[in-house]
């Protein structure tokens, strides 16, 4: 038994030797060129401004709303706002995102809605998303 063992030691022993040995005197080049073309960036922002407002309602209702408008140095314009209102009643909350992008005379109009409620009612949130695009300017 005592062979066995030694002899399968030396024979591990062997082929580590010459794993190593392999490893050791392996080299590679690999040359590469690369060439990176500067994309343009997105339109720097020229002006923006930023609005919130809270309120509440007689039966407990409670709503926040936070409002961001920028314009691009294209001149193109985004509208975004978010409303969180509260429902004390059925312990559901609704946020609404609307935003609004007016670029080449057009504006495109993208709400989201979702409603969520809390984990005891066991109800999965809602969310509805509706996309309009409408023409803009002088008529």
């Amino acid at each position: 038994m005592k062979t066995l063992f030694l002899a399968g030691a030396a024979a591990l022993g062997m082929m580590t030797c010459a794993a190593m040995a392999q490893s050791s005197d392996h080299t590679s080049t690999r040359d590469e060129t690369t060439t990176i073309t500067p994309s343009p960036g997105p339109p720097q922002t020229t002006s923006s401004s930023t609005t919130t407002g809270r309120g509440a309602t007689a039966d407990g209702d409670q709503t926040a709303t936070a409002g961001m408008s920028s314009t691009d140095a294209n001149g193109n314009r985004t509208e975004t706002t978010v409303t969180n209102t509260t429902y004390p009643l059925t312990k559901m909350i609704t946020t609404t995102k609307k935003t609004t992008v007016y670029a080449g005379g057009l504006a495109t109009e993208t709400t989201t809605t979702t409603n969520t409620y809390p984990a005891s009612q066991m109800q999965e949130p809602t969310t509805t998303v509706s996309t309009r695009t409408y023409v803009v300017g002088n008529k």
